[in-house]
């Protein structure tokens, strides 16, 4: 028998119930203890939607409550959580967000008991990455200039959609060691997490096409912009939550969404490119993989590399341009490459030549040297 204090729905929202309880020193110590912005809006969500359920009416009532009775609080809640079929993942964050709140606020709880109760971990979706024949589609149905450049930008650069909350223009620059219209790019500029990625000639293209087509809307652009602003006020990045919508929207109305057994989709709108980039460059046989994952904002593969490792921005472009004609969405732009490479094999090849005559004539030169001296000795 699930015993029970008070099982009941919610009655509120609870992104607003958290909003109207900022003063509560409960949520002050909770908050204290988060350092990451998306973190704390994730456990927030969680957190108020258990205080709905229960329908307490503020976060320091809920920590005034016993011991014991919170104990059969979340474990009630875990009940009802598994009887509405969420997945692992969900419940795992959950429990983590409650954890946090009732330890920041030294309520002793059972938690090595309270994880006993997750479900099986199930088999993860949203695995599979675009292909460029996606993209193509994807593209041709994106006539939005801000959606044009953000595919291109993924598909470029492998970044992760929440880097745009931070990335400004002036993270975007000239490369003075490459002539084929790459930029670099800085992601999470400033932070511990920094790293230096590329965009291609094609993905800058898309860029600045966008960036005319704000301009000519009346918008002044600086190397502080944004890269993508916000729609209702351009000196503020746009959210997270609003790119991935509309790029599900786009995903589904011009390719379908191949749904997988626990409802999600097997490629995700937004992922789905960065995963997309990290299969294209493990693929490619001439692939250096502790710069590859420095591209990709990694250090995992090889202990203390995030220390120790530090190629220069010039090692990074040449492990990126080894990948640029696979990553490249246009067939004009990839063949466009693929002949850039054959030309400069070519000169390369012509450029040997070159040094295997100048080597012959050299050879010659000492051979008939060799023997004026013979002759001269004899005589």
């Amino acid at each position: 028998m699930v015993r029970s204090v008070s099982l009941r729905k919610p009655l509120v929202n609870s992104d607003r119930s958290i909003q109207n309880s900022m003063q509560q020193r409960s949520l002050y110590l909770f908050h204290s203890s988060i350092k990451s912005d998306k973190t704390k809006k994730q456990y927030d969500y969680h957190l108020g939607k258990f205080k709905e359920y229960f329908i307490i009416k503020s976060f320091d009532d809920l920590v005034k409550i016993q011991d014991f009775k919170i104990q059969i609080m979340i474990e009630d809640y875990m009940f009802y959580q598994r009887e509405q079929k969420k997945q692992f993942g969900t419940m795992n964050s959950c429990l983590n967000s409650l954890k946090l709140f009732f330890s920041m606020n030294d309520v002793v709880v059972n938690w090595v008991k309270l994880k006993k109760m997750l479900p099986e971990k199930t088999k993860a979706t949203g695995q599979v990455p675009y292909t460029t024949e996606q993209v193509q589609t994807l593209l041709k149905y994106a006539k939005n200039p801000k959606f044009r450049a953000l595919i291109h930008i993924l598909s470029a650069s492998g970044v992760r959609i929440g880097s745009f909350r931070e990335m400004r223009l002036k993270h975007i620059n000239e490369t003075p060691f490459e002539s084929n219209g790459s930029k670099s790019v800085l992601v999470y500029a400033d932070s511990i997490e920094e790293y230096q990625t590329f965009i291609h000639k094609e993905a800058v293209q898309a860029l600045d096409e966008y960036l005319e087509f704000r301009a000519r809307k009346g918008e002044i652009i600086t190397p502080d912009s944004w890269v993508f602003p916000a729609y209702s006020d351009p000196t503020k990045p746009i959210a997270s939550e609003s790119l991935t919508t509309t790029m599900a929207r786009y995903v589904s109305n011009s390719l379908g969404r191949e749904q997988a057994k626990n409802g999600r989709f097997k490629t995700m709108s937004c992922h789905g490119f960065r995963k997309r980039f990290d299969t294209i460059g493990k693929n490619n046989s001439f692939v250096n993989i502790s710069n590859f994952e420095k591209l990709m904002g990694h250090s995992v593969t090889v202990p203390l590399d995030n220390h120790y490792h530090k190629p220069v921005l010039e090692t990074l472009y040449n492990e990126y341009e080894k990948h640029i004609p696979e990553l490249m969405i246009d067939e004009k732009y990839r063949l466009q490459q693929k002949l850039k490479e054959k030309d400069e094999k070519i000169s390369e090849l012509n450029q040997k030549d070159k040094e295997i005559d100048s080597l012959k004539n050299t050879i010659l030169e000492i051979k008939n040297n060799m023997l004026e001296l013979q002759n001269r000795i004899k005589s």
